[in-house]
């Protein structure tokens, strides 16, 4: 009986391994790829690795919410804006540049 526990504990300990591999894995290929050292736009041009304090800021363009440290930034005169995308930063920068 104490054999069964104890390869049922085995197998446990090797698939919880394999799965934070793999979601380690995962996580690295769906996040920016990017030079260590190199400034990023991405942690505020400081290089390294960015710690997440949870904070949620909404893209304006699509409404999206996006952590505030993995948030694309763009200085405005309101202050700073929060993009979701390369793409939504760019619709904004566009309409902000059309005469009203």
């Amino acid at each position: 009986m104490l054999g069964w526990l104890l390869r049922l504990l085995l197998l446990f300990l090797v698939v919880r391994a394999l799965m934070l591999i793999v979601g380690g894995l995962f996580r690295g290929l769906m996040g920016a790829a990017r030079v260590p050292g190199e400034p990023s736009e991405r942690t505020g041009g400081q290089g390294g690795v960015a710690r997440s304090n949870g904070t949620l800021v909404q893209d304006p363009v699509c409404g999206t919410y996006v952590l505030q440290d993995r948030a694309l930034t763009m200085k405005t005169s309101e202050g700073t804006a929060f993009f979701c995308s390369e793409r939504c930063r760019s619709a904004y920068d566009a309409q902000a540049a059309r005469p009203h």
